[in-house]
């Protein structure tokens, strides 16, 4: 099934249940519906004058005025086919009004003041970001989200991911538009024999069951051994990765091409996939101005990322300005806790429920257990248990792959070709009945993008 096919039984579905009803009918606010439906009209009637200046102005108001609307799940939620259909009146008439401006400036300011003025408010609206998890194998079900994104043109260019999802992030950040077409088109010529156990005499002396060197062979050919900056300039995607410190005083680190743009991706996504007792700890590597490749920040080691910054929230705000986040969640740690999240009925509200109080139990007994700990091997996993559950797993938008008790099976074991393509397929159906919402919600700031496009290029 294709998402074509999906969206044509979503909006059948709707027909039947009701949805299209729920589309058509005011938000039960009216005031609400009565401000959203007067900014709609005042736009339009100063786009069809062509009113520049008081566009700009009708545009500043209303843009941040209805964003609590544009990002409200009460919009989304009584249909599958898409949302209220006055909020898609709102989007379309902010979206072609603020195209009309880039087209027809205002003639008094110069283009190149126009041009600054929507980056201002660029900076001002905030962006969106494609955080991937952790996951082990369940991760590869992000290869199957970031593909749904993608082939509706919704794929962020601002992507994070850690363990597993680092791999996954580094490997799209890497490719060009045209080369990660091509990665999906031909899956074959990806590599999938990661994970090597090292024997019980080579694990007894180094404390970790797989072999690091396969993995980074195995991360090289199937995301290169470019750098952030490099893995930046070729793709245009802003690649992020987070690392978790191997000492107590560490803090953990966000990779990317403004704090670490020599540092080759491939040790830095070796470095996030590095847990404990799988994998030893991870020197990571970067580029020489000469181009040799040496340690960074010698002497330092760093293990799996999800331990401490699964989903690095604060992080991508400060350094990218992003205030939107897109979630795709697959940790086996978090799945159970997390999945209900934003489901109706007596069943998800219990299970979250029972969820949010476990987490809040295991997060003050792993605080006492932090504190009362000794300096050294029971400090350093206390701390590391405590950032495990402390963790917030969710974001604005949540994708969650279907759950089974039976994948706990397949967690720490390479994927077949067979398990590559079910996971890729069940990824992409978990972010299709999201697509409505991210599209909608992630509308503006790509009218924004397109807009300073059109007015750096003419």
């Amino acid at each position: 099934m294709s998402y074509a096919q999906w969206l044509q039984a979503a909006h059948d579905y709707d027909a039947v249940t009701g949805g299209d009803a729920w589309r058509d009918a005011d938000p039960q606010d009216t005031e609400q519906a009565v401000a959203m439906r007067q900014s709609t009209a005042k736009l339009a009637q100063l786009r069809t004058a062509s009113d520049a200046e008081g566009l700009v102005e009708a545009l500043t108001e209303a843009v941040f005025r209805h964003l609590g609307e544009i990002r409200a799940d009460e919009h989304y939620s009584g249909a599958l086919a898409g949302p209220k259909r006055l909020l898609v009146d709102l989007q379309d008439e902010l979206e072609a009004s603020l195209l009309h401006l880039a087209h027809n400036p205002p003639a008094h300011i110069p283009r190149a003041g126009v041009l600054a003025r929507f980056r201002r408010s660029q900076k001002v609206f905030g962006c969106s970001a494609l955080l991937l998890s952790g996951g082990a194998t369940w991760g590869f079900h992000h290869l199957g989200v970031v593909k749904a994104l993608f082939d509706q043109g919704l794929l962020p260019k601002i992507l994070s991911g850690a363990s597993t999802g680092a791999m996954i992030a580094a490997g799209v950040c890497s490719r060009t538009t045209a080369e990660l077409q091509q990665m999906y088109e031909e899956t074959g010529d990806m590599r999938l024999d990661g994970l090597l156990p090292v024997g019980l005499r080579r694990a007894w002396r180094s404390g970790a069951w797989l072999d690091p060197e396969r993995l980074h062979a195995v991360l090289k050919h199937n995301c290169g051994t470019w750098t952030f900056a490099e893995a930046q300039a070729r793709s245009g995607r802003i690649l992020n990765i987070s690392v978790s410190p191997a000492r107590t005083r560490q803090r953990s680190r966000l990779l990317n091409a403004l704090t670490s743009p020599q540092v080759t991706i491939a040790s830095a996504a070796l470095a996030s996939s590095a847990l404990p007792a799988l994998f030893p700890p991870v020197q990571l590597q970067a580029r020489a101005p000469g181009g040799d490749v040496r340690a960074y920040m010698d002497g330092e080691l760093w293990v799996d990322g999800s331990l401490h910054g699964d989903l690095p929230k604060n992080r991508l705000a400060r350094l990218h300005n992003v205030n939107h986040f897109i979630v795709s969640q697959a940790n086996p740690h978090a799945m159970p806790l997390v999945r209900h999240h934003g489901q109706r009925g007596l069943a998800p509200t219990l299970a979250g429920l029972v969820g949010s109080t476990a987490r809040t139990q295991a997060v003050h007994a792993m605080d006492l257990a932090r504190r009362a700990s000794p300096t050294g091997t029971a400090s350093q996993l206390a701390d590391r248990a405590h950032g495990l559950v402390s963790q917030d797993y969710r974001g604005d938008i949540n994708i969650h792959p279907p759950f089974s008790w039976s994948l706990y099976k397949k967690v720490v074991a390479n994927p077949s070709r067979e398990d590559l393509a079910h996971f890729i397929a069940q990824g992409e159906r978990a972010v299709w009945p999201l697509i409505p919402k991210i599209a909608e919600q992630t509308r503006l700031g790509r009218t924004f993008a397109e807009c300073i496009r059109i007015l750096d290029t003419q």
